[in-house]
C-alpha cells in the first residue's frame, strides 16, 4: 500500500476511489485489474479502520488483517463480519483472480460489494 503516511480519512477516500475504479474496470471487461482495484480498496479501508480505532499504523496488508482480527476477537459484532468479509475478498479478489487468473461469475458483484465493506 503506497499511502502509509496518510491519515485514516485519506485512506478511506482512496478506498472509495479504488472501488469505483475497480467497478469501472469490471464493467469494461477487465476483470483481473478490476479485482485488483477492488482488493486495494479492501486493504486501504481495513488499514484506515485499524488505524482509526487503535492508532497503530500497520506496515503491511497482513498486519492490517491481523489488526482487524484482533479487533474482531476483542469487540465482536460488526468487526467479526468485517473480518469474514476480508477473508472472502482476499480469497476471491486477490488469490483466485489476481494471483491465479481464475475468473468467477461472482467477481463483478464482489467488487461492487466492496463499497459496502468500506
Amino acid at each position: 500500500m503506497a499511502l502509509k503516511n496518510l491519515d485514516a480519512e485519506a485512506l478511506m477516500q482512496d478506498a472509495h476511489a479504488m472501488q469505483a475504479e475497480g467497478a469501472r474496470l469490471m464493467d469494461a471487461g477487465d476483470w483481473r485489474k478490476g479485482s485488483e482495484k477492488g482488493w486495494l480498496a479492501v486493504c486501504h479501508a481495513t488499514e484506515a479502520l485499524v488505524r482509526a480505532v487503535t492508532g497503530v499504523e500497520n506496515s503491511t496488508d497482513m498486519h492490517s488483517s491481523l489488526g482487524l482480527r484482533n479487533l474482531a476477537m476483542e469487540r465482536g459484532g460488526e468487526y467479526l463480519k468485517l473480518r469474514d468479509l476480508w477473508a472472502k475478498y482476499a480469497h476471491y479478489l486477490l488469490y483466485c483472480a489476481v494471483y491465479d487468473g481464475i475468473y468467477d461469475d461472482d467477481l463483478h458483484g464482489f467488487v461492487r460489494d466492496v463499497a459496502d465493506y468500506i
